[in-house]
């Protein structure tokens, strides 16, 4: 059931799914999203009168503070923003706001191969927009796991900064702060672009003259930006460090402890996840709750036990994009969790018992029921039910 509800009776916890207004030059990036923060709360009294609320999506009951919506309730209520479209057909879904960014990410990479001067303003542009959505963090990571198999280096490099920034946001860290990781990890990997492709797209394991080729790219990307005169020194740092380990293991100059900055280590431990979870030449991309059991047992060491802990309970029990087996035996992806209901999480009904494709894919908010009723009783590999979690993201998100 939709709701109309007047933005001063709005809660957190309730699922908006039209505004009053096009969703076009709002701060929302995508056309609907749970509010889960005060922030998001003061962003809509600012912009709307009323907006229209999903019951069936949200965490609290709508219907004592609502009227119920029909088709027209958005564009004829008196002191409604008329839009001009319908907001369908004016908003930007997640994986079209996606593709729009990695476009631009991809462009960047591409100049930078080809020589040319690094455009830091363009970047910039870039981390405003995905800055403007870490107030959500559920968005952030169904962005994450959208994939985009013909441009691995710029979605490589997207994903960290999508990572970074919302790890950034639940450490803390301050706007201008979550700029400099934003950038650090766009730009991370740019010295591969002087890495032959041929080193990179090898598969199997490198020889140890290839590896050597391989360690020299953050010094080369330090190079690269140096040379821009206009990239922060912490920038500079997060790409020329990222692969530093604070037990001395990684490279270029082996810095132990405190000689590495925490937004290196935000920066280190995003980009070790996004690769662990994407299919390369060398290895099949890792389930998320797999990666997180690599990082835990290979990583602590590297990234350091604290570190290691606060990405965990970032991250929760249940990653978003994690595929998991339901008390019924239905199957589910992970759709948004939160650190109150990292236990019982939205999850995305994809197959029933039978093991049948559910369509239209169903959204059941565990939190909001008995346990008896519905729960979670094991992780499964999405390969048994030939399950593709990133085209399941990218046809829900795109739609």
């Amino acid at each position: 059931m939709r709701y109309k509800v007047n933005v001063g009776d709005l809660q957190t916890g309730m699922y908006v799914t039209e505004l009053d207004r096009p969703w076009v030059g709002t701060p929302f990036l995508f056309q609907g999203f749970l509010i889960e923060s005060g922030e998001e709360l003061e962003q809509l009294k600012a912009i709307c009168a009323f907006v229209v609320i999903d019951e069936a999506q949200s965490k609290v009951a709508v219907g004592s503070v609502g009227k119920p919506a029909d088709d027209s309730a958005v564009s004829a209520q008196e002191g409604a923003h008329q839009p001009e479209k319908s907001p369908a057909r004016n908003a930007e879904r997640p994986a079209q706001a996606r593709a729009s960014v990695q476009q631009n990410v991809g462009q960047l990479l591409a100049s930078a191969k080809d020589g040319k001067e690094i455009d830091i303003k363009e970047s910039q542009k870039i981390i405003a927009r995905l800055i403007q959505q870490s107030v959500n963090h559920n968005l952030m990571m169904q962005m994450s796991n959208l994939r985009n198999r013909q441009d691995r280096d710029a979605g490589h490099s997207l994903n960290t900064a999508i990572l970074a920034i919302a790890f950034g946001k639940h450490l803390g860290h301050s706007e201008d702060k979550l700029r400099l990781l934003g950038l650090g990890a766009i730009l991370h990997d740019i010295g591969k672009t002087r890495t032959p492709r041929e080193i990179l797209n090898k598969p199997g394991k490198l020889t140890d003259e290839e590896f050597a080729v391989i360690k020299r790219h953050p010094d080369e990307g330090y190079e690269m930006l140096k040379a821009s005169d206009n990239v922060p020194d912490e920038v500079l740092n997060m790409v020329r460090y990222h692969h530093e380990r604070v037990d001395g293991s990684g490279y270029p100059n082996g810095l132990k402890g405190d000689e590495i900055p925490l937004s290196v280590g935000i920066i280190s431990i995003a980009d070790a996840y996004e690769t662990l979870t994407t299919d390369n030449a060398y290895q099949p991309a890792l389930t998320p709750v797999e990666a997180m059991q690599r990082l835990r047992t290979t990583g602590t060491d590297g990234f350091g036990k604290d570190l290691m802990q606060d990405f965990m309970r970032f991250m929760g029990l249940y990653p978003v994009g994690s595929v998991v087996k339901l008390n019924s035996d239905d199957i589910a992806i992970v759709f948004s969790a939160d650190q109150k209901t990292r236990m019982r999480p939205l999850v995305m009904l994809v197959r029933d018992s039978k093991g049948t494709e559910i369509r239209p894919h169903r959204l059941v908010n565990l939190a909001v029921l008995p346990e008896s009723k519905l729960s979670i009783s094991s992780i499964v590999d999405p390969r048994k039910y030939a399950i593709d979690t990133a085209t399941l993201f990218e046809k829900e998100l795109g739609q």
